[in-house]
């Protein structure tokens, strides 16, 4: 489904450490579909590489200017700057990867604040790429079930910052239970191998 035509209703972003996927599900009901982000998605699938590009002068008010600094998603890999990773010299600090499982960290440190500072980034740009005529009335983020309370706090308070009515936070694991459509009731053994972390949880 590409976003251009998703309308209203309730989206869904499970940020993820290397991919990041989208879901949209109409007002009118019926089951979710992902999205495809045109400008950032990796080919014809809805998945969104987790990469930034970003210079030190990039900020939120840099997101609607036609120079904007910032690359995201498959335009990383598309220039080229994911190929620095794992060689010398060290990859440029204007490249956020792998940054989810810094975000909310203890303690605080120098990583911390980046990793936090390119996440707020990655998220804004995302919801800049939706061309909604009619903005959907719920974000639903998703977070791992034993995820840090300051990577919940973070989602909240990034996600509470965009123009959407409903804000709601979902364990990974109770998502995909819920997207399996399976009966009510139903026992459901969730297996999530992720780029950062595995996790089996039963639902």
């Amino acid at each position: 489904m590409d976003a251009a035509d998703a309308q209203g209703g309730s989206l869904a972003i499970d940020l993820g450490s290397s991919n990041t996927v989208v879901a949209h599900q109409p007002a009118t009901g019926g089951p979710p579909r992902l999205l495809h982000v045109p400008a950032y998605s990796h080919g014809d699938e809805p998945i969104i590489p987790t990469l930034l590009y970003c210079t030190n002068d990039c900020t939120t008010a840099h997101l609607n200017s036609p120079r904007q600094p910032c690359l995201v998603g498959r335009q990383v890999i598309e220039a080229g700057l994911l190929e620095t990773v794992n060689q010398p010299p060290p990859p440029p600090a204007a490249l956020y990867y792998q940054f989810k499982r810094s975000i909310g960290a203890r303690p605080r440190s120098e990583q911390v604040e980046r990793a936090e500072r390119g996440g707020a980034l990655f998220l804004e740009h995302l919801w800049r790429a939706l061309p909604w005529q009619t903005p959907p009335e719920r974000l639903v983020l998703t977070a791992p079930v034993d995820a840090f309370a300051g990577y919940r706090r973070w989602l909240l308070d990034h996600g509470g910052s965009l123009p959407v009515p409903e804000l709601a936070l979902v364990d990974e694991p109770t998502a995909a239970a819920i997207g399996s459509g399976l009966p009510p009731g139903s026992h459901v053994l969730v297996v999530d191998l992720g780029a950062g972390t595995s996790d089996l949880s039963l639902v």
